[in-house]
């Protein structure tokens, strides 16, 4: 979270006698600022492992300020709110470039926004349009709010006439742009009671609840629809532990703002093949059973390194039919071989699993020419070693990761390249990793439709 709060107290004469830039770098702003002239900025992302949810901004005066956390916590589970705050009056330029430097900071789903208590009407109706102009200039991506202008509390309870004629300049570019309206003013101004404060100006614990509840209304009714996550069962061995502990396939999607969440469920156990999973049974936790409970979207089913197509194709068949009749898909995981079997086991691996992907229909994730392609032409030993663990049979860190990123691609279509990866595997090994998996990706996608 970045926040800054800057302050102008009666400096204007000062500033513009002492400025070190040329006189017509200057804003030509022919009224003078407020004598308290403020801007109070917060701008808040996805932290740390943290859900990835849409980002929202709020634009306005010190009426929006004020209910900018009530509108925070309303939409705490949906979106991210960010705040400009300013005393910036429409017509002035310097109010164009606050709202620059906010959205060329994120992307927003949403911003909400209001200007028309400070400044003159006059300004307010020739600067309108640049101000609607700059924000789908600098947020073309998000949908846009306008929240009508509150009233001030007038002494013979008369209409705000002031506030209303600002209302209609708006209301006209607001119309022809196609930009949806928080009605706000009529919030307050027809209310059974008064909701201002002692100032006039502001509002009551009671009227900001009460704006703070529309405008969160107003906002989520635009937000995008979460994606549902996808359930994914991993039925596997000691090829696998790396990528569940680790959780390589979930922080993927969760880096990738297009994706839906993942979740992975394993059923791992060291040695296994898919002949031992299946001849368990369907009890409490095994492979069988598991499927058999319902609820995945896809089933991982992972064979061992040395297997042979006896050995395998009829139990992938057999788990085939069954993943079927649960309502899942079925997703082929051929690792690679161990390292002292290069490159004829990696060959073996790619063959049983492509033969197998093409009979049953079904995607494949194909390590082993992933790895391939990672090594290289003239690959030395230490690149080899790089994605073994110090056994030289299991993957280390490294080649789990090269399996995430295959299992990623198949799960939801989606390049991993520029995603999230471990801290320990510099930036520039990601990089590599995750383009050799989304290219071999590609060619064993076409590759299965021959």
């Amino acid at each position: 979270m970045i926040r800054c709060l800057l302050l102008f107290v009666g400096l204007l004469t000062f500033v513009s006698a002492a400025a070190p830039f040329p006189a017509e770098d200057r804003y030509d702003y022919p009224l003078p600022r407020e004598a308290h002239d403020w801007c109070t900025i917060t701008i808040k992302t996805r932290p740390p492992n943290g859900p990835v949810l849409p980002l929202v901004l709020l634009i306005g005066d010190s009426i929006t300020v004020r209910y900018a956390a009530e509108v925070g916590a309303a939409l705490k589970d949906r979106a991210y709110v960010s705040v400009l705050g300013t005393s910036k009056a429409v017509g002035d330029p310097a109010l164009l470039d606050e709202i620059k430097l906010v959205l060329r900071q994120n992307a927003y789903a949403v911003v909400h926004f209001n200007y028309g208590l400070h400044g003159g009407v006059a300004g307010f109706r020739s600067g309108f349009a640049d101000v609607l102009a700059t924000l789908q200039r600098y947020a073309p991506g998000a949908k846009l709010v306008w929240a009508t202008t509150t009233p001030c509390q007038q002494k013979d309870g008369a209409p705000d006439r002031n506030v209303i004629e600002r209302n209609q300049i708006a209301a006209e570019h607001i119309a022809r742009a196609g930009i949806a309206v928080n009605d706000l003013y009529s919030l307050v101004a027809k209310h059974s009671k008064p909701l201002w404060d002692g100032g006039g100006v502001h509002y009551t614990a009671e009227g900001t609840a009460l704006q703070s509840k529309q405008v969160a209304q107003a906002i989520e009714t635009l937000l995008p629809v979460p994606k549902k996550p996808l359930r994914v069962l991993m039925i596997g061995n000691s090829q696998c532990p790396l990528l569940v502990s680790n959780r390589l396939i979930e922080n993927l999607a969760e880096s990738d703002r297009s994706a839906p969440a993942i979740h992975i469920t394993g059923c791992i156990k060291g040695g296994a093949t898919l002949r031992s999973h299946w001849e368990l049974g369907v009890g409490t936790n095994t492979a069988r059973g598991m499927i058999a409970g319902g609820g995945w979207d896809f089933v991982v089913l992972q064979d061992i390194y040395y297997v042979e197509s006896a050995a395998f194709q009829p139990y992938a068949r057999q788990f085939h039919e069954l993943i079927k009749s649960s309502g899942a898909r079925t997703l082929l995981f051929g690792t690679a071989s161990i390292l002292r079997d290069y490159p004829a086991g990696f060959e073996r691996q790619h063959r049983l699993h492509l033969d197998m992907g093409r009979e049953l229909t079904v995607p494949i994730v194909d390590a082993s020419p992933a790895y391939t392609k990672y090594f290289g032409a003239q690959p030395s030993a230490e690149r080899m070693e790089s994605l073994f663990a110090q056994d030289k049979m299991h993957p280390g860190l490294r080649g789990s990761y090269l399996y995430a990123c295959g299992i990623y691609s198949v799960l939801t279509g989606r390049s991993p390249i520029g995603l999230a990866a471990p801290a320990a595997i510099p930036a520039e090994v990601a990089r590599e990793l995750q383009q050799a998996s989304w290219a071999q990706h590609q060619e064993t996608a076409a590759a299965l439709k021959k």
